[in-house]
């Protein structure tokens, strides 16, 4: 429990697996080093807990290696940047304060992999991108605002890939694809043209919405609110795989990750407390991970080192599984 009994809404794990971060209702980001040497009640009394001005919604890691920085999106419409260090203990320094403010609350925190791009997307219908300048030895750490993204309606899915930042913008029929090294020229992938039986006509038509988006290698995953996880491929929208199994309508948080070797998929269902292991390649439930919590689950983060996934619940709490060996 990182968060005196207050809901917990966020988690992530850093590039190297060493610090884990939660955000909650009680308006802070808590960080805290973790593994093999501690225990769970070491893992919160060792904890920091950096101060926000509203509930933290979203939280992420700096995706590039030897990068030690973590971003939190509120509920206030603001996003803060903490450079960390971990030399003599875990310590943490806001990065350009005030400078990230949303009119909405912030959905989504997410991170390039190649280069030190973070972006920030609300439900005001607004993507901001911003770049982490640092040479990598000295404290001297700022922002630069890179480009300002103004879309169609409430941002839902978000996630770097490749060259590209991928987004969903609720109430429209496809995927907008930003090139990143062309100026943030945009792309579409029309959600209805890549369906098995797409009918000519149909193109504009809204049967869902994708509330997350998780990529790895040549596929993304998208988790949407109709009771359906999307498997396809990132170049095409080609749909090769649905899954189903699970519940999530309009009114839940559906949330998906890849597994590490990208065979399996992790997702939440709305109305049990646990969460659901797909393959890929049969398309079926193959585990439930239950019996830990007793709420729904709130986020999940899985790790693109080791088998590990971290959760968190409606019921407070915040887990991490292993994979075991048979």
């Amino acid at each position: 429990n990182l968060h005196a009994g207050m809901n917990i809404s966020s988690c992530a794990l850093s590039n190297d697996d060493t610090i884990l971060a939660t955000g909650g209702a009680d308006k802070t980001l808590a960080l805290c080093q973790w593994g093999g040497a501690f225990s769970g009640k070491d893992v919160v009394q060792e904890a920091i807990h950096l101060e926000c001005d509203a509930p933290v919604i979203s939280v992420n890691f700096a995706a590039k290696k030897r990068q030690p920085f973590v971003a939190a999106g509120c509920m206030d419409g603001s996003v803060k940047v903490w450079k960390y260090d971990t030399y003599e203990g875990l310590t943490a320094k806001e990065v350009g304060k005030g400078m990230i403010q949303h009119k909405r609350y912030v959905r989504n925190v997410v991170w390039a992999f190649d280069e030190n791009l973070m972006a920030s997307a609300s439900a005001d219908g607004v993507i901001q991108v911003h770049r982490v300048v640092w040479d990598g030895l000295s404290e001297n750490v700022s922002l630069e605002k890179v480009e300002t993204l103004n879309l169609l309606g409430p941002v839902e899915g978000l996630c770097f890939h490749r060259e590209k930042l991928i987004c969903y913008a609720r109430g429209t029929p496809y995927l907008l694809y930003f090139d990143v090294k062309e100026n943030f020229k945009q792309s579409k992938i029309n959600l209805n043209k890549g369906q098995a039986g797409y009918a000519a006509g149909f193109d504009e038509h809204v049967s869902f919405a994708v509330m997350d988006i998780a990529a790895h290698g040549d596929y993304l995953a998208l988790a949407t609110d109709t009771s359906r996880n999307i498997i396809m491929e990132f170049e095409t929208g080609i749909q090769v795989r649905n899954l189903y199994g699970h519940k999530n309508d309009g009114f839940s948080q559906p949330k998906i990750a890849w597994s590490k070797n990208g065979q399996y998929i992790y997702g939440n269902t709305q109305e049990e407390a646990m969460v659901c292991v797909w393959d890929i390649s049969g398309s079926t439930i193959v585990q439930k991970l239950e019996n830990v919590h007793t709420q729904a689950i709130r986020d999940l983060c899985s790790s693109h080192l080791t088998d590990t996934l971290v959760t968190t619940s409606f019921d407070k709490q915040t887990n991490l599984w292993f994979a075991g060996s048979e």
